[in-house]
């Protein structure tokens, strides 16, 4: 693909996006933040709180903490001071059925007519948001614009995906993610729900569940099978692993990736404060998308 006379755009996130730090530094990545509540006090995340602070606080505290979207207005004064620098912004964001904040970024957009802001629908979140996202950081940073980085998303979000388990239901169950049937009938089972986000049908951008594990080390297992499944053994691969406040099994995950596809980039890191709130200390993730870097 030949570079586009038109400008390369600004790359815009969410909290929700879990890329590692340097990643984001390093290519000049705006992130929004989410906000996290425990009782009174508001956090935001990845900026008031790390990881560390967090899941301390979370098995210490007795209020259990809920989340808060950016606004309207505070996207609309991020996308202001960024039209500072002359260049259009392109805004990726978590999944439109799993949180309102990409139904914020667009109604900020129609508010900040100076600059033109190309809101887009991640259709996921995490790392496989995270991957999308340093997809599109790669093509603007090589000189591509708008146009030619939204069909890159769209074939990142369709050969790849996300899947994530809990050891704790409990977590998911207060979120309102899952019916107290499922969750008592989970913790008495001892079933880890193997979950990802729908690309298709009527439960499109929404939690679904994938399969099951009976325990966290089988999951493992689950989620490598999945990809293979998707992907093809042997196949190139980028993926980010996530954990909670432990990363043994992660460390396991990534050993096993390495293992069973050619992996361009693999990474692992602490899964962000704001979805650690509706997943526990003890959870387990990937995001994933076939293939070598398209930019």
């Amino acid at each position: 693909m030949t570079q586009s006379a038109n400008p390369p755009p600004i790359i815009v996130t969410d909290a929700a996006c879990d890329l590692p730090a340097d990643v984001i530094e390093s290519y000049g990545i705006h992130v929004a933040p989410l906000t996290i509540l425990f009782g009174d006090e508001a956090f935001r995340s990845g900026i008031d709180i790390t990881p560390d602070e967090f899941y301390r606080r979370l098995s210490e505290s007795g209020v259990h903490p809920t989340t808060s979207q950016p606004t309207a207005a505070e996207f609309a004064d991020l996308y202001r001071q960024l039209a500072a620098e002359n260049q259009p912004i392109l805004s990726i964001h978590l999944s439109e059925g799993l949180s309102g904040t990409v139904n914020a970024a667009r109604q900020a957009a129609r508010n900040v007519p100076e600059m033109p802001v190309t809101v887009h629908d991640s259709g996921t979140l995490t790392s496989a948001l995270g991957l999308q996202v340093l997809v599109a950081a790669r093509a603007a940073q090589a000189g591509y614009s708008v146009e030619q980085i939204l069909p890159l998303l769209a074939q990142t979000h369709e050969t790849g995906g996300m899947f994530f388990t809990v050891d704790d239901l409990s977590y998911l169950h207060r979120g309102g993610r899952i019916g107290s049937v499922r969750y008592q009938l989970g913790q008495i089972l001892h079933i880890k729900p193997i979950i990802t986000v729908a690309k298709t049908g009527p439960k499109v951008g929404t939690y679904i569940q994938a399969g099951r594990a009976r325990s966290m080390a089988k999951a493992v297992d689950a989620f490598v099978a999945q990809i293979v499944e998707h992907v093809g053994a042997g196949n190139k691969l980028r993926a980010i692993s996530l954990y909670g406040d432990s990363p043994e099994l992660a460390e396991q995950l990534n050993r096993r990736l390495a293992e069973t596809f050619e992996c361009v980039y693999l990474e692992m890191m602490p899964t962000a404060p704001v979805l650690g709130v509706h997943v526990g200390p003890k959870a387990l993730g990937v995001g994933y998308a076939a293939g070598d870097w398209p930019v």
